[in-house]
């Protein structure tokens, strides 16, 4: 992502023009976004028009349209932002109803008017826009006539194939059948792993399995890249010091954990966001086992941790700054500034779109490692309206700061 501009206006809201250009791009901007924010960008809409004798039919305009955001939905390939149409438009009722799609090929220029500009959404657009920062990787999570190719971004994971070939059986005098549906599941993977990654940009390529078909297919994968006539298997020849061969025991997103907890797959990966995650999470984990007492999660308990001081280690959900609650927002923005002016403290936002923050979710979005034992958080009682008390407010009225404009 590129920002183009960034002002504050007369009054006080903040505007941004961006250049997306990757499905990374489109994770950033969805996280980006917010309800009440504006977002201008071109779309099309038909419009209907009737000719010189009544008869009506449609047409497709290409519009410049703002629309006040309501929610936002992503996928891989675009999000659609849903909302109200806020600018003067010839087809387009002011305050009519509008879906704007964006995608990221190709590349389209998005401005964002903001209300409200916080730390949080600071540091986001930041790493939006630091393209040094990211070294991506690819996984193949395989067994035996299945398989599946990921994507790994510091922000994101996302398949990009799934291969599932039957694979015959192995008859007590007669193998051929098997070893042939083999070199066809084989094939399928190899096809997959050259259309879906570019080796320009991936440093890293993790072929996983439980047993020892990553082996096989890791010493099939050799004979083809010998086969210098073929352009494209003569790249897979120059880049084969990128794969690494790591054993899972599945081959589900939770087997992608174990591969990025392996050693010199961390090392591969070092300067990737999404390794510093997953070592404060395996830390959390095996805190949890040898010590519970330095352990809390939900945002009611992590509360008093911090309220204590006692917060060590700070994981937090990217999924909670993006409620359509203004509350949900700042209570965990609050409690970042909090934790932040304590000093001391690392504070890991976690991609709801990875495996840590997918396993984080299940603890209410929010856990912390303590630096000491605080038995008082063991008489908490848990309110499920916690956001709506008047202690979560008295809280953000002591603890949020941003530029607001209402």
């Amino acid at each position: 992502m590129k920002l183009l501009k960034k002002v504050t206006n007369t009054d006080g809201t903040v505007e941004v023009k961006l250049f997306v250009s990757t499905t990374e791009d489109l994770w950033h901007l969805y996280n980006f976004i917010l309800a009440g924010d504006t977002v201008k960008t071109i779309t099309k809409r038909k419009v209907a028009k009737e000719n010189s004798i009544g008869v009506s039919h449609a047409q497709v305009k290409t519009l410049n349209l703002q629309i006040e955001v309501k929610s936002v939905d992503f996928t891989p390939d675009e999000i659609r932002i849903h909302g109200l149409n806020r600018s003067e438009s010839e087809f387009v009722q002011l305050g009519a109803h509008h879906s704007l799609t964006i995608h990221s090929f190709p590349p389209q220029e998005v401005t964002v008017c903001k209300k409200e500009w916080d730390s949080v959404v600071e540091e986001r657009l930041k790493e939006a826009c630091n393209q040094e920062g990211k070294a991506d990787t690819a996984a193949v999570m395989m067994n035996f006539g299945e398989a599946q190719v990921f994507l790994v971004t510091a922000s994101l994971l996302y398949c990009k194939a799934k291969i599932d070939v039957t694979i015959a059986k192995k008859h007590k005098n007669d193998a051929s059948a098997r070893d042939k549906s083999i070199n066809r599941f084989f094939r399928q993977v190899l096809d997959a792993i050259l259309h879906h990654i570019d080796f320009e940009k991936i440093k890293v390529v993790l072929i996983c399995s439980p047993g020892h078909v990553r082996e096989e297919f890791n010493t099939y994968m050799k004979q083809e890249a010998a086969k210098s006539d073929n352009p494209r298997l003569h790249l897979l020849q120059q880049n084969l010091s990128k794969f690494i061969l790591v054993k899972v025991n599945s081959t589900t997103t939770g087997g992608l954990k174990e591969a990025f907890s392996d050693p010199a797959v961390a090392t591969k990966m070092e300067s990737t966001r999404c390794v510093s995650d997953i070592r404060v999470w395996e830390k959390f984990q095996s805190t949890m086992n040898r010590n519970p007492d330095l352990c809390v999660y939900t945002p009611q308990c992590v509360l008093g941790a911090a309220l204590a001081g006692a917060v060590g280690s700070l994981m937090v959900s990217d999924s909670v700054f993006r409620s359509e609650n203004p509350v949900v927002r700042r209570f965990y923005l609050s409690l970042i500034n909090l934790i932040k002016k304590q000093g001391g403290t690392s504070v890991n936002i976690f991609s709801s779109n990875h495996v840590t923050g997918e396993q984080l979710a299940q603890l209410g979005n929010i856990a912390a490692i303590l630096q000491f034992d605080c038995p008082e958080l063991e008489e908490i009682e848990v309110n499920p309206d916690f956001m709506n008390t008047e202690e979560v407010a008295e809280f953000i009225r002591e603890n949020y700061t941003a530029k607001v404009h209402s």
